[in-house]
């Protein structure tokens, strides 16, 4: 079949299924309009709109699946966390609990919540399709196998050697952090670990060297490591991600796992396909294991709220994705409290990790005179501050809140609180660009290809986290200084010996006569 061909068969298939998706979404928003009675059938045809224009942009991204892994991966992400107990409640539960179930007042409010998410991802994969021309010619050469497009240094073996060194110091330090918490979550209980305001004692030395071991691993993919060269580090980092599961959070090691999924997916488009790990063969063994993590992980939460953790995988599945999908309850409980909020200062919402880095700031906070400022679940933190989170538990359910609960936040609710769906597109359409930015990440140079793998960590949990937050997680000073210093340290060593020469390479994108550089 000639490209012209796909090219027509694919404008066809989106036609129909885009075409379909917004019929059927302006027909719910004209049902809605005639008058109460009609709100039950605008919600379902509203669904059936969500699930039609959901299939629509999975297929297309599958097309396309060796460019648009990253982009797809986070909407899979963005279904499970924010529609999972939408589609569970539509098509698994009882119809007459379906208020309940998705904890709406109304169908009225039902149906804003929902097509705020709709317009969410819609609004997301527009800015991923309309930056298509910004990431154009990085595109075209990696179709053509091109690798003159890749920034490859002769610093770059003494970049990864010294990473590697840096990993293995920093390691203990953070294993040490690592253990301090897992000894708070087992003394007070995982929520115990969020209403109590703890001193865990970790001297000042170790706590910063820790944060030098996310970076180091950072840096270390960023110089495409071969296989022989992946071994430790990445042995290392596995047991970084497997420990953290003892903390009670599983998003660390979700999004952990997703960055590394996202980076060895991108790197066999660069090598030759004999040599990739993920080829068609292993579709069906990768979604065996999927599967069985997300058993894996449904039943650490099982034994992290006390149950016996013993359940079927089928419906350990159902239960994960009703669980997971209960982020959709930020939005729709936004809807339900909207007349609660002061809107005249709703806006700070969407601000509120820059006021929370501000205080945290030592330099910042001793400029402009303010305290640090510590996210502690009590009454004199939700009433002076902007996390939505905080502010929207304690509004639908301080006892909850108090007590530890809380429905967490999302980056659809925090910006249509502050700027109504004009928020929601900007935002969301940034988001879209970010990954179409991914795509061809790793023909960029090691720090800017780092700091993606950084940021990918934090993007893939936006619809869970707020909306800000990764600008401050990924463009840390720390990081960007400690950056420099590796590049810095690497020039150095070049300069004093010949160790340079005998350093393997690592990966060889596009390799002549796909030879393993092993």
């Amino acid at each position: 079949m000639t490209a012209e061909q796909l090219n027509a068969r694919s404008t066809w298939r989106n036609t129909l299924l885009f075409g379909s998706g917004s019929i059927l979404l302006i027909l719910a928003n004209l049902l809605r309009l005639s008058g109460n009675s009609y709100s039950t059938g605008a919600v379902y045809l509203l669904f059936a709109a969500n699930v039609a224009l959901n299939v629509a942009i999975l297929w297309d991204l599958c097309s396309h699946i060796r460019r648009d892994f990253p982009m797809l991966v986070f909407v899979i992400s963005f279904d499970i966390l924010l529609l999972g107990r939408v589609y569970i409640a539509f098509l698994a539960k009882d119809p007459d609990y379906l208020l309940y179930n998705l904890e709406a007042n109304s169908y009225e409010n039902l149906f804003s919540a929902l097509q705020i998410v709709t317009f969410a991802l819609l609004f997301v994969y527009a800015g991923y399709k309309l930056s298509a021309p910004l990431f154009f010619h990085r595109e075209k050469a990696l179709e053509k196998h091109d690798p003159s497009v890749f920034h490859r240094s002769q610093l770059t073996p003494l970049i990864r050697q010294i990473s590697i060194i840096m990993l293995i110091i920093s390691s203990l330090a953070f294993f040490y952090v690592l253990l301090q918490s897992i000894l708070v979550v087992l003394r007070y209980g995982y929520l115990g670990s969020y209403t109590k305001d703890l001193d865990r004692s970790v001297p000042s030395v170790i706590s910063r060297l820790s944060m030098f071991f996310v970076p180091s691993f950072a840096v270390f993919l960023a110089t495409l490591p071969d296989r022989c060269q992946l071994r430790l580090p990445l042995f290392v980092y596995g047991i970084y991600m497997l420990s953290s599961l003892m903390t009670g959070r599983r998003n660390t090691f979700v999004c952990e796992a997703l960055m590394l999924l996202i980076y060895f997916f991108l790197r066999d488009r660069i090598i030759p396909k004999e040599q990739r790990i993920f080829q068609k063969k292993h579709i069906v063994p990768v979604l065996i294991v999927i599967a069985l993590m997300i058993y894996f992980l449904e039943m650490v939460a099982e034994r992290r709220a006390g149950g016996s953790g013993h359940r079927n995988l089928f419906t350990a599945l159902s239960n994960f994705l009703y669980s997971q999908g209960a982020t959709y309850r930020v939005v729709q409980q936004m809807v339900n409290y909207w007349d609660y909020f002061n809107h005249q200062t709703s806006w700070q919402f969407l601000f509120y990790p820059c006021t929370e880095f501000v205080h945290n700031n030592g330099l910042l906070s001793s400029i402009l005179g303010l305290s640090s400022l510590t996210s502690t679940q009590n009454i004199p933190y939700v009433m002076t501050n902007y996390n939505f989170g905080h502010v929207l538990t304690f509004m639908a359910d301080p006892s909850r809140y108090l007590n530890g609960g809380g429905f967490g936040t999302s980056f659809v609710a925090e910006a249509y609180v502050s700027f109504g769906m004009a928020g929601v597109a900007i935002v969301s359409g940034f988001f879209g660009v970010a990954f179409r930015f991914f795509a061809t990440m790793l023909t960029r140079s090691w720090p800017v290809l780092a700091l993606s793998l950084i940021a990918i960590k934090d993007l893939v949990y936006v619809p869970r986290n707020f909306a800000l937050s990764w600008v401050f997680n990924v463009f840390s000073i720390t990081y960007l200084l400690y950056f420099i210093l590796i590049y810095l340290a690497a020039l150095l060593v070049s300069g004093i010996g010949a160790h340079l020469r005998r350093s393997r390479g690592g990966i060889v994108p596009f390799s002549a006569g796909g030879a393993d550089p092993t």
